[in-house]
């Protein structure tokens, strides 16, 4: 397994012990509410907006400099139609609070992880400073207050113009916006009964609404040393999604998607910028490797994710990081699998058959109301569709895209070289153990030299086997109550679907998330990975 269990099971916690106050403490008057130590936190996920993710918001360094008032990134990207879309970020602070720091970014994600805990029900949350400084690990002296105070004027006081940079999850269209972070705040310091609260702005909570957030690993952010780190962690946890390996330009990913100074003007200079935290990601388990190719201003960067939640797509779709702007689209919770979640994997999916000739409304329609199981199998028959074109073979010479909708219209009738004759008309939980029941079937008769189809197979039922025998042990060491904290969570992450599905197939795909999130709790790798590590 990999090192990323290590992260993932930490408990926050047994560290998050209550602080003495010093005699700074004495100027910032504490709720009797904050002043008690709670009881140990609960592996924190917090979650991240997308938008926030893709652009930096901060700067930096812990400190801005008075004289800076704006920061400005841009990218390019392909939309639906293949058309290029210039998007611009700019991000300006008040001029008695400035820009917001490398700090205010885990302040945010904290705001973020109470919202989360409150449902994302309603942009006005309350709260007690204890409680947030407990969940960013600050100390509960009267420095730190102040200080949590400063990063939320700077945050209320930010705004941002995103010209065709801000990416409306409800049409799916990228859109010009200009909007802030924060609406309102009070901080109440114990004197009365009334609890401090914030206010979201109605642009970003209406985007955590339409479900352009994913969750984000807290434990695993807060870890990390470097503030370079931290942005690069958020980046690459939205595009490792769906692929285990990008491509992105130094310059790009240094100056438009990290924050690095513009006054790094070569490619050498970035790199020493950027490998500390590299390797820093290395170590703790979310790269697997990374290499810089190419020269001066071509210099690229290859990014390998050593555990990718998701099976990885095609190899076409391992390119460059700033290809689509729906190739980045990541799920609302379960990075594994999710119902909100799966909304975006039906949006990526529909850019890959577009893409691919099919028009829109038909894309549309091929993937609206599916299961992740018949989505699963739609992005490998997408996969052989393109091993077909390639070798230009005379099935899909005269119409491919009538031929890939066909394909894909009813998946599991579509026979794959890895399947035997035998199919299943509709997709079914017991698949594995079909296909399992197969192979010892065909072995029974007499022993044939095996074909690399049958070679296949067998690798799919070893693979099968082992995460069936991993999965067994790890339901017997995981508690009842974890397990219902689980299911409860994709139960909720799939509350959308619910309505699209019957019954027993939402049971299905339950059961399924939850063993998948069991699974990539404690690092079982997917598929690819697992054929990599035992060939």
């Amino acid at each position: 397994m990999t090192n990323s269990s290590a992260y993932q099971n930490s408990q926050p916690g047994d560290a998050l012990i209550s602080e003495p106050m010093n005699a700074d403490s004495s100027a910032v008057p504490v709720s009797p509410n904050e002043a008690q130590p709670t009881k140990s936190l609960p592996l924190k996920i917090s979650r991240d907006e997308m938008n926030l993710a893709e652009f930096p918001l901060t700067v930096l360094s812990k400190r801005s400099d008075p004289s800076v008032k704006t920061l400005e990134f841009s990218d390019s990207v392909k939309g639906k139609n293949g058309d290029v879309i210039n998007r611009k970020w700019i991000i300006t602070g008040a001029d008695k609070f400035g820009l917001p720091t490398s700090s205010d970014d885990e302040v945010l994600l904290g705001l973020l992880k109470l919202t989360a805990d409150d449902g994302l029900r309603n942009p006005k949350i309350f709260f007690t400073r204890y409680e947030l400084l407990k969940i960013l690990r600050w100390t509960t002296e009267g420095r730190s207050y102040v200080r949590l105070q400063n990063a939320l004027d700077r945050l209320s006081g930010v705004r941002i113009k995103a010209t065709n940079a801000f990416y409306d999850n409800e049409s799916k269209l990228h859109s010009t916006r200009n909007f802030g972070i924060l609406d309102a705040y009070e901080i109440n310091d114990g004197r009365d009964t009334r609890p401090s609260f914030f206010t979201w702005s109605e642009v970003l909570f209406k985007s955590f609404q339409v479900g352009f957030i994913k969750k984000l690993d807290l434990e695993f952010y807060l870890d990390l040393q470097s503030a370079v780190s931290k942005r690069l962690y958020r980046y690459l946890d939205k595009h490792f999604w769906y692929r285990s390996r990008m491509q992105v330009n130094l310059f790009v990913l240094a100056h438009e998607k990290i924050g690095v100074s513009r006054n790094y003007v070569y490619a050498s200079s970035l790199r020493q910028q950027l490998e500390p935290a590299l390797e820093e990601l290395k170590e703790k388990g979310l790269l697997s490797e990374y290499e810089f190719v190419g020269k001066g201003k071509s210099t690229d960067v290859v990014l390998v994710a050593a555990h990718a939640p998701r099976k990885t797509l095609t190899a076409s779709t391992a390119g460059s990081a700033t290809s689509t702007e729906q190739s980045s689209v990541q799920p609302t919770d379960v990075p594994s699998f999710t119902g909100t979640g799966s909304e975006d994997t039906r949006e990526h999916l529909e850019q890959l058959l577009v893409q691919r000739g099919i028009q829109d409304k038909q894309a549309r329609r091929l993937v609206s109301g599916r299961t992740v199981e018949i989505l699963d199998r739609m992005k490998v028959v997408i996969s052989h569709f393109d091993k077909l074109v390639e070798s230009g073979s005379h099935l899909v010479s005269r119409n491919p895209a009538g031929f890939l909708y066909r394909a894909v219209e009813r998946p599991f009738e579509f026979i794959l070289p890895t399947d035997k004759s035998t199919h299943t008309k509709e997709p079914r939980p017991q698949q594995e153990l079909s296909l399992e029941k197969r192979t010892v079937a065909s072995s029974e008769g007499t022993p044939k030299r095996k074909s690399s189809k049958d070679s296949q197979i067998d690798i799919e039922v070893s693979y099968l086997l082992e995460r069936n025998k991993v999965l067994d042990a790890l339901r017997q060491e995981t508690s009842p109550d974890a397990v219902a904290v689980i299911q409860a969570d994709v139960e909720n992450a799939l509350a959308k679907l619910k309505a699209h599905i019957s019954p027993r197939r939402f049971q299905e795909a339950v059961e399924h998330g939850v063993e998948q999130r069991i699974l990539e709790q404690n690092g079982f790798p997917d598929f690819d990975r697992w054929c990599k590590d035992h060939s």
